[in-house]
């Protein structure tokens, strides 16, 4: 009996004694929130880094955030609704002056508790000047401290900002990036006492030029780096101008233009003269278009039949200049990828509005950005680039001033840091798809080779070993189209947050762990929205693999296809 009451004793005491360690936890745990809560606050006086303001320094509260990202402006963003379930967090905003001429402006947010030691830098959209706030909260919902940039400007879509502001520009084209990293990880350091045990930047369009600038310029930022979408920003603007000029060449009512009403007809002639190069045959997608030869020829009205059904020869004669590559009239030496067949050339569209008014932005005003960034003068008009002269100047005033295209093949410097880059590509992405392909086939031929003799075989697997590129059949310009377009990229919508499906997992557990990912399952959505339901799923297959059907079971299942390996057919 006694012995019994000794024993209860025993554990009433044992309750009471660990009752008091938890409330003693939850008050010291209440005082380090506390604490950090002080801290952010205190940041704003104490934190000192040269050619760095702190103009803000405050603790957001957890919950649904009160920060909106800007409206769509180009037609290429989706609107995402504001992140809920967010952890309370201190907000940074700073000013970096690098130059007299620099206003670079920088967010970074730093989860209260439960950090998890990683920063996750997010990068900008179109020609910069804002901040994706959505972007940066599912990093934070995460438990990573995010950072971004306005990359030096203000406002989205223009870019006369450029003109006359040479520093401004190079601040564009990677110095606000790598000075929002510098100080991102000093912050970061000030409030946490420690430094990131693991940094990453992600980003795509805009953003993809971004992260690969990191990649070649500052190879030690980042450990690991998801790219999408961005290299050739010049050639990009200037293979659209000739779109443009081709189509536009006798005016918009001209007998080469092709106008919307027009443009199913382009794509679906396509298809199914393609349809063999589907994944599976209920597809409205191909699993690699570039091996589709449509020939647009095909399609030009014969006598007497109904106008709405075919198109001209000029029109035809058109279509065919822009599937070609873009050359240099006298060299011949290729400037730009031709569009893939089962496109149409809508730019060409976006720049007759803005040749009926020239002081529109369209289509991230690609005509005003060359002029602004790259040729500023004044009297240069766009419909009467020369391809020799123009492009020449162009490439002379990038390389010798700002810098902006990302297209160095040599990545030695990041492969010795042992960083990892997964780059993702759409196959429907009107502009960017070839040259993507065609600048990886170049890292390949350049970094890989180099420690290989020229063995393409073994230079292939040395550049898989820290650089992987997955292209995504059906997905548009970052994300959108008819294929599958959720796997985790910038916009995309929420996929389970495993390696398997979500390609920034698979990144971490590639830098972390050193398993590399091989395939990613993507996802439809009815309606690219995850509340009605999955259309399909399929296996994006590392680069040059491509997703083949296996012959039975559902086609919308990612297990009944297979990663097979394909024909390297796009030029290094």
């Amino acid at each position: 009996m006694l012995t019994r009451q000794f024993a209860g004793s025993r554990r009433y005491a044992a309750a009471f004694f660990f009752l008091k360690v938890v409330m003693l936890f939850g008050v010291l745990a209440l005082c380090v929130t506390s604490a950090r809560a002080d801290t952010c606050s205190n940041l704003k006086s104490t934190f000192s880094v040269p050619n760095t303001t702190i103009t803000s320094a405050e603790t957001m509260a957890g919950g649904t955030s009160s920060l909106q990202s800007p409206p769509p402006t180009s037609g290429l963003e989706t609107p995402i609704p504001p992140a809920t379930d967010l952890p309370a967090s201190c907000r940074i905003v700073a000013v970096l002056t690098p130059t007299s001429d620099s206003k670079i402006g920088v967010e970074v947010w730093m989860p209260i508790s439960g950090w998890n030691g990683k920063l996750e830098s997010i990068a900008n959209h179109l020609s910069g000047g804002t901040y994706y706030y959505s972007d940066m909260a599912s990093a934070l919902k995460r438990k990573y401290a995010v950072a971004s940039t306005d990359m030096g400007h203000t406002g989205t879509g223009d870019t006369s900002w450029a003109l006359g502001h040479p520093e401004k520009i190079v601040d564009y084209a990677w110095r606000a990036v790598h000075e929002m990293t510098v100080t991102a990880k000093a912050i970061i350091t000030a409030y946490y006492g420690a430094k990131p045990s693991h940094s990453y930047y992600n980003g795509c369009s805009t953003g993809g030029r971004e992260t690969l600038q990191e990649a070649q310029k500052f190879p030690e930022d980042y450990d690991g780096i998801l790219s999408g979408s961005g290299h050739y920003t010049t050639h990009q603007i200037i293979a659209n101008i000739w779109k443009a000029q081709v189509m536009l060449k006798d005016g918009v009512n001209g007998a080469s233009y092709l106008p919307p009403s027009k443009y199913q007809l382009v794509v679906n002639a396509a298809m199914d003269h393609c349809k063999s190069l589907k994944q599976a045959p209920t597809d409205t997608f191909l699993g690699n278009p570039t091996r589709c030869g449509w020939d647009p020829k095909t399609s030009v009205c014969n006598a007497g039949q109904d106008t709405n059904t075919c198109i001209t020869a000029a029109q035809a004669d058109a279509l065919e200049k822009i599937y070609e590559p873009l050359r240099n009239p006298r060299t011949h030496e290729e400037i730009y990828p031709g569009a893939i067949r089962i496109s149409v050339p809508d730019w060409a569209e976006a720049a007759a509005r803005q040749a009926a008014n020239p002081n529109s932005q369209t289509r991230n005003g690609s005509t005003r950005s060359l002029q602004s960034i790259v040729t500023p003068d004044a009297s240069w008009d766009w419909r009467t680039m020369n391809f020799d002269r123009d492009v020449t100047i162009a490439d002379e005033s990038d390389t010798n001033g700002p810098q902006i295209d990302a297209v160095n093949p040599d990545l030695s410097k990041f492969k010795q840091h042992g960083g990892k880059l997964i780059e993702y590509q759409g196959w429907l992405d009107l502009t960017l798809t070839p040259f993507a392909v065609e600048h990886y086939e170049t890292v390949i031929a350049t970094t890989g080779k180099r420690d290989h003799d020229a063995n393409d075989g073994e230079a292939l697997k040395d550049t898989q070993g820290f650089y992987r590129l997955f292209v995504a059949p059906g997905m548009a310009h970052c994300w959108s189209g008819p294929g599958p377009n959720s796997f985790g990229g910038v916009g995309h919508a929420a996929v389970p947050m495993d390696p398997q499906h979500d390609i920034f997992s698979a990144l971490e557990q590639w830098v972390e762990h050193g398993v590399a990912p091989t395939q990613i399952i993507a996802t439809k959505y009815v309606k690219d929205d995850p509340k009605q339901g999955i259309v399909m799923q399929r296996p994006l297959c590392l680069y040059p693999q491509e997703a083949q059907y296996e012959g039975s079971g559902s086609t919308a299942d990612a297990a009944n296809f297979a990663c097979v390996n394909a024909t390297r057919n796009l030029k290094p």
